[in-house]
């Protein structure tokens, strides 16, 4: 794991050496642009920024080989500055960067490369057309990471169509926030919906599933460094079930 004082990390394999120096140039680029043009809300700290990068939970050989194969394969497009474009999709929110702003310096946001990662599998090896995936919903409500759609966009309206699948990414498989809480929450408040969740980012996510399963189950996809969980998910009696593939 890199700290904010610059000390390179000892990576395992070729993927994670890669995306590392490309991170760093990103970082450098980011950090350049603060001291530039140092937003309000940040005019402490923006004019002193560091380009030296904070990874928090390091850097997965999984999401380091994910991520590059995405960018090899053209589906994504990344910015000198680590802002970055999903190409092809169905609609993507406009405003997603690899890496942002923790104290004076630099910090990755780490569920970003999974979430890069799991869009390419669906394409690549699961046959999703990408006109029918939407990456990072960002509309008013949206909770989840990616929906599928049944069919390809309409004329107009990015949304119009029925979502079968849906995906939520976390950066690990541990943690209050890691995948496995995410799941044990969603599970307890398929049970009973008026459960408190493991953490309150968890209930938006349960809620979305019970409003995309009101007419038709989906396909549901939770995935982290190193896993991938498929489940089935149903309407069943004012909650959901979610049922292992």
């Amino acid at each position: 794991m890199a700290e904010p004082n610059g000390a390179d990390p000892v990576w395992q394999t070729d993927e994670q050496r890669r995306l590392h120096a490309l991170l760093m140039g990103c970082a450098e680029a980011f950090a350049a642009g603060c001291r530039a043009e140092p937003d309000r809300k940040y005019r402490h700290s923006d004019p002193v920024r560091r380009p030296a990068l904070l990874y928090g939970v390091g850097l997965g050989e999984d999401e380091s080989r994910a991520f590059l194969r995405t960018m090899q394969a053209g589906l994504v497009e990344v910015g000198p500055d680590g802002r970055f474009f999903v190409t092809g999709a169905r609609a993507c929110s406009p405003n997603l960067h690899l890496v942002g702003r923790n104290g004076d310096h630099v910090k990755l946001h780490t569920e970003v490369l999974i979430h890069v990662g799991a869009y390419a599998e669906l394409v690549l090896d699961h046959g999703w057309a990408p006109e029918r995936l939407i990456f990072d919903p960002f509309f008013s409500g949206a909770a989840l990471d990616l929906w599928g759609y049944d069919g390809p966009p309409g004329a107009r309206d990015p949304q119009a169509g029925d979502v079968v699948f849906a995906a939520e990414a976390k950066a690990r498989q541990d943690g209050g926030d890691g995948l496995t809480a995410l799941l044990r929450s969603l599970q307890s408040l398929a049970v009973d919906p008026t459960h408190l969740p493991l953490h309150k980012g968890h209930l938006p996510k349960w809620r979305e599933l019970v409003r995309l399963t009101a007419h038709h189950p989906i396909e549901l996809l939770l995935v982290a460094n190193g896993a991938r969980w498929w489940f089935t998910v149903q309407a069943a009696d004012g909650t959901v079930e979610l049922i292992p593939r």
